[in-house]
């Protein structure tokens, strides 16, 4: 199954596939026309499966920085929760108008272009990492999202550090340490990391701290969504690419 980060790459081919598979499953299946007006559509496994993914996607839409989006960031969650209300999704007619008002906000060519350049500067293994993050914020697993979100800063911070300088002992740091490293040797690692986000590493450090070692502080749903919206922030600054 396809992570939320590659539901976004592909949301208009996903949404369309979501829109066919209903039809031929349920609205169109003279066989399920009596079970859609008598019982719950929106229960079905196979409709959850495919919309739990695209409402997800739309929870966190501003995180990717891509300001289409977030101007129909309310319009999109309405539309996606109306989705799940099977007092309504029983109208073939009302489900087909919903799900093509989505398809039309991801099928415009400067959405896609966008969604394509700013995901692209992330790898397989940093997806993999922001992929999680985001279904445990979902979840209001908070301590979760806080670490696997700044695992996925790590990632990053390791792979261009060692781009610029081929230590051995980089491996071997944690993050705290390989913030110190860069910050007491800016020169020796040319200065990769532009200024502007040296308070943001020590402060996703500090909460990563928090999130996976027994201390005190909790953990709230507000420390987390800051902690992924900087996550994404800092992954998808184009100064900040692989070495």
């Amino acid at each position: 199954m396809e992570g939320y980060i590659e539901t976004l790459l592909n949301m208009e081919e996903r949404c369309r596939f979501f829109k066919e598979n209903m039809l031929r499953l349920f609205y169109t299946n003279p066989q399920m026309v009596q079970y859609i007006k008598t019982m719950r559509i929106c229960y079905e496994p196979a409709y959850q499966d495919l919309l739990r993914p695209l409402k997800g996607v739309s929870e966190v839409i501003e995180v990717f920085g891509i300001e289409m989006l977030e101007k129909n960031k309310k319009a999109l969650q309405s539309v996606l929760r109306l989705l799940e209300d099977p007092n309504l999704m029983w109208k073939q007619e009302l489900f087909q108008e919903k799900i093509n008002s989505v398809i039309e906000v991801f099928s415009k060519k400067r959405v896609k272009k966008e969604i394509q350049n700013r995901l692209l500067l992330l790898n397989r293994e940093e997806i993999s990492r922001l992929n999680e993050a985001i279904h445990c914020f979902l979840e209001d697993c908070n301590y979760s999202a806080v670490a696997m979100s700044v695992s996925a800063i790590e990632f990053r911070l390791l792979s261009l550090m060692t781009s610029t300088c081929q230590d051995a002992r980089l491996e071997r740091m944690t993050l705290g340490q390989l913030i110190n490293e860069y910050l007491n040797n800016k020169d020796k690692y040319r200065r990769i990391i532009p200024e502007k986000h040296e308070p943001l590493l020590e402060h996703c450090n500090t909460y990563r701290i928090f999130s996976v070692h027994p201390k005190k502080e909790r953990i709230n749903k507000s420390v987390a969504t800051s902690i992924l919206h900087m996550t994404f922030q800092f992954l998808l600054d184009k100064d900040l690419v692989h070495g």
